[in-house]
């Protein structure tokens, strides 16, 4: 039987094209109209060290990419021994190298990378070489192959094209009984390539963004060069300052004047942010916060992968005060809860974080066209013109949120800074002033709570166990329960909106007797924030905090495994 899926992997030093090569190849296969899933992995090198790029793609959707590689190229010699145990009976390992004494369940292949780029006359193009290699062994559309090596390689077309023919060429000759068989997609429907990084910056134009700022910090950067690109283009401001402190002030400052606005970064600048996040609580000013993930403490693992930031998100800022915390799960919900968080910042009056980590941030999929998808925005309580001169910026609401007026409004002005205040924005610190403005401010949780994403529910309520998580192991936990012979016995409840907890989520959890949390930190967050809101004793919980991501095969065997 034909399988549905299949998966590559490329290695090799930084500076030798590995995730240009992989990413021309996922176009390729979209073009095709394959879905696909990437995964990346790099140290914090500029040149040099072992760096991979992998594609898991199918005629179907796709969750995550797989742990087992069918495809392997060693771009350069001895770059393929830290990934034996990835390899099963039916992998292809090309490297040029002499195997003759290998013993290995895969089967070893020399392929001449150093001869045939010498033919082309040029050791940059051993990258385009596996690309003629792989495209050759799946049997793809070799004119496909060629446009998008040049649209990718423009300056430079005419010689990664020789290079393509030349190792399309040999890998006829000498390779047609290695040929992959997977099944094709019947029609091709028009998607999308994107990072989640890009998923969010499309998600903060398509949303009415016009305001953003940022320090570059792995692995939020790809936001900023993102949106920085389309500043033309879409009327966006893009700004670059001098550190996350003054990133946060400029967003809340263009914020206060009426900009949809956002800054975006890693756990060590979040930190230095968290004055701002304070700031925005109490001048309710409403704003996005993007945190993009990597294993901490300090500078930790900036390349890697994590979910170490939940509660540095949630308990964020000092004092008490009303936020949201947003957590997607793959690139097209990097997307959606961008614009929605916009939105929310816009009705609530407050700071709106979205959660990810490197894994969703920085790993491409075939997603939905996000240029062609229209978003309705809501721009909240926004007062164009008060008559008098009494208006009141933080009055006393029924749901806490008060009208608010930008700058230039007739009759709109009011003071707003980061003490305590009465109505109009002076300060105070009368005691029942200040209770009551605080217990204002909290009713906006109440509102938050309707309107709010809500979690996702995948299977079935008459299945016997409830998996429970958060952010990027979605992928291999749905891809996981694709694959499994006992999948009827597994439903997976996936929280979109970690803060405030919406109480129904306790009514969901509370019909399986058996619950199993996966989480990608050490430390069991999500379990911290489910038992500071009811009563929660999960059966099973299962981390890792290594830099790595879970994949869909550890998932099974970990669900698996004998007790």
């Amino acid at each position: 039987m034909t399988p549905n899926f299949s998966t590559i992997k490329i290695a090799g030093p930084a500076g030798s094209g590995i995730k240009s090569a992989g990413q021309i190849f996922s176009k390729i296969l979209i073009d095709h109209g394959f879905n696909l899933v990437d995964y990346s992995e790099y140290p914090s090198l500029v040149r040099g060290g072992h760096n991979t790029y992998q594609i898991t793609f199918s005629n179907e959707k796709v969750f995550a990419t797989h742990f087992n590689v069918d495809l392997f190229f060693s771009v350069y010699p001895n770059h393929w021994q830290s990934h034996q145990s990835e390899f099963t009976k039916s992998t292809l390992v090309f490297s040029e190298e002499d195997f003759s004494n290998i013993k290995s369940k895969a089967t070893f292949i020399n392929l001449p990378l150093k001869e045939m780029a010498d033919q082309v006359g040029s050791p940059l193009v051993i990258n385009t070489l596996c690309l003629g290699v792989a495209t050759y062994l799946y049997d793809l559309d070799v004119q496909k192959a060629k446009d998008l090596i040049c649209e990718a390689y423009q300056k430079y077309c005419e010689i990664n094209l020789n290079a393509f023919n030349i190792a399309y060429s040999y890998a006829e000759k000498n390779f047609s009984k290695f040929q992959i068989k997977i099944k094709k997609p019947k029609k091709i429907v028009k998607m999308g390539f994107n990072e989640g990084n890009e998923a969010s910056g499309w998600g903060f134009i398509k949303g009415g963004g016009s305001f953003y700022a940022a320090y570059p910090m792995t692995p939020a950067t790809g936001i900023l060069h993102f949106l920085a690109n389309k500043q033309t283009e879409f009327k966006l401001t893009v700004v670059h300052p001098e550190d996350e402190i003054a990133a946060a002030n400029m967003a809340a400052g263009a914020a206060f004047t009426g900009a949809r606005s956002a800054t975006g970064t890693s756990g060590g600048g979040f930190a230095l942010m968290n004055e701002a996040v304070s700031f925005c609580g109490i001048a309710e000013i409403g704003m996005v916060y993007y945190l993009v993930s990597r294993p901490g403490p300090a500078t930790g693992l900036p390349t890697w992968t994590s979910q170490g930031d939940l509660l540095h998100a949630i308990y964020s800022g000092h004092g008490e005060f009303p936020k949201v915390v947003l957590a997607p799960g793959d690139v097209d919900e990097s997307f959606e809860l961008s614009h929605t968080a916009l939105d929310l910042a816009a009705q609530l009056q407050t700071p709106i974080l979205v959660v990810s980590d490197k894994l969703i941030g920085e790993s491409s999929s075939s997603t939905k066209y996000f240029p062609d998808i229209e978003v309705k925005i809501n721009k909240g309580k926004i007062v164009n013109e008060i008559k008098g001169d009494d208006f009141k910026r933080y009055a006393f609401t029924k749901d806490g949120i008060s009208p608010v007026s930008f700058p230039g409004t007739p009759g709109g002005e009011f003071l707003c800074n980061s003490y305590e205040h009465n109505e109009f924005g002076f300060s105070t610190e009368d005691a029942v002033l200040s209770e009551k403005m605080f217990q204002k401010r909290m009713l906006k949780t109440k509102t938050a709570l309707k309107i709010c994403p809500k979690a996702n529910f995948f299977g079935s309520k008459k299945a016997k166990k409830l998996i429970i998580g958060w952010g990027s192991p979605k992928g291999a936990i749905l891809e996981a329960l694709k694959l499994m012979d006992n999948k009827e016995d597994f439903a997976f409840l996936q929280l979109k909106t970690l803060w405030p907890i919406n109480p129904e989520i306790q009514t969901i959890i509370n019909a399986f007797k058996e619950t199993i949390v996966i989480e990608n930190n050490g430390t069991n967050q999500l379990v911290t924030v489910l038992k500071s809101q009811f009563d929660f004793n999960p059966t099973t919980i299962i981390n890792k905090n290594d830099g790595r991501p879970f994949f869909p095969e550890e998932i099974i065997d970990l669900l698996t495994a004998k007790k």
